[in-house]
C-alpha cells in the first residue's frame, strides 16, 4: 500500500471543499451525487472484525450502508451516517485508483468494508479523510471561541455546527492542537502546557 501522509489527506479533502463549495454541515448525499457515486442500503452481516457500518464498491461507484445498523447510523441527525459516508468517500478518493491498478486489494475482490475499531492502515486513512472532510481545519479555526475556554459546552457547540458526534470532534480538536484535556478529563483550549508552564486557568 502506498503511504499517504495526513497532510496529503487533508489537502485532498480541502480540494473537495473548494471544488464543491461546501459549508459546515453540508449534505453528504448531495456530495456523493456530485462525485458520481450512488448510495444504497443493504443488510450486511457483521463479522469478527467488528460491526460493518458501510462498504464501497469502486467498480460500481457505489456506497453501501448497513441497514442492520440504521438506528445507530441515523440517530442525532444522522451524524454517524455522515461520518461513514465521509469514510467511504475517503476510500474512493484515496484508494479506488490503487484498487483498479491492482496495487491495493480489497477484502473480497470487490468491496472495501468499513468496520468499527479497525486498525487497518487503509481504514485509518479513510477515517482521517472523513474527519478532514467533515471538520476542515480552516473552518474549525474560524468557529472556535475567540477567548480561551474550558469545559464541554464549546465542544458540543462545535459538534452541532459541523453535524458530527462529540468523539470525532474531540479527536479532531486534539489532533490539531486546538484543545487538550486536563487531569480531570475536562476540555481546555489550546495544546497541553509544558511542565511548569502556567495557563490562564491556573491563575
Amino acid at each position: 500500500m502506498t503511504y499517504i501522509s495526513e497532510s496529503q489527506i487533508g489537502t485532498r479533502a480541502a480540494e473537495i471543499w473548494r471544488r464543491h463549495s461546501l459549508e459546515p454541515g453540508f449534505d453528504v448525499e448531495r456530495l456523493l451525487d456530485s462525485l458520481g457515486l450512488g448510495l444504497v442500503w443493504e443488510l450486511i452481516d457483521d463479522d469478527e472484525g467488528g460491526a460493518v457500518l458501510g462498504q464501497l464498491i469502486p467498480a460500481r461507484q457505489l456506497v453501501v450502508l448497513n441497514e442492520r445498523h440504521i438506528a445507530r447510523l441515523e440517530e442525532k441527525e444522522g451524524r454517524l451516517r455522515r461520518f461513514t459516508v465521509g469514510h467511504e468517500i475517503g476510500h474512493w478518493v484515496l484508494h479506488s485508483q490503487a484498487e483498479k491498478s491492482g496495487s491495493l486489494s480489497f477484502f473480497d475482490g470487490e468491496r472495501i468494508w468499513c468496520r468499527t475499531g479497525s486498525s487497518d492502515p487503509v481504514e485509518r486513512q479513510a477515517e482521517i479523510f472523513a474527519a478532514a472532510l467533515l471538520i476542515p481545519e480552516d473552518r474549525l479555526s474560524l468557529a472556535l471561541p475567540k477567548a480561551s475556554w474550558r469545559g464541554w459546552s464549546p465542544v458540543y457547540r462545535l459538534a452541532d455546527a459541523f453535524l458530527v458526534n462529540v468523539t470525532p470532534m474531540v479527536i479532531r480538536l486534539e489532533k490539531l492542537g486546538k484543545m487538550h484535556r486536563d487531569e480531570y478529563g475536562i476540555p481546555v483550549s489550546g495544546p497541553p502546557s509544558r511542565p511548569g508552564q502556567a495557563t490562564l486557568f491556573d491563575r
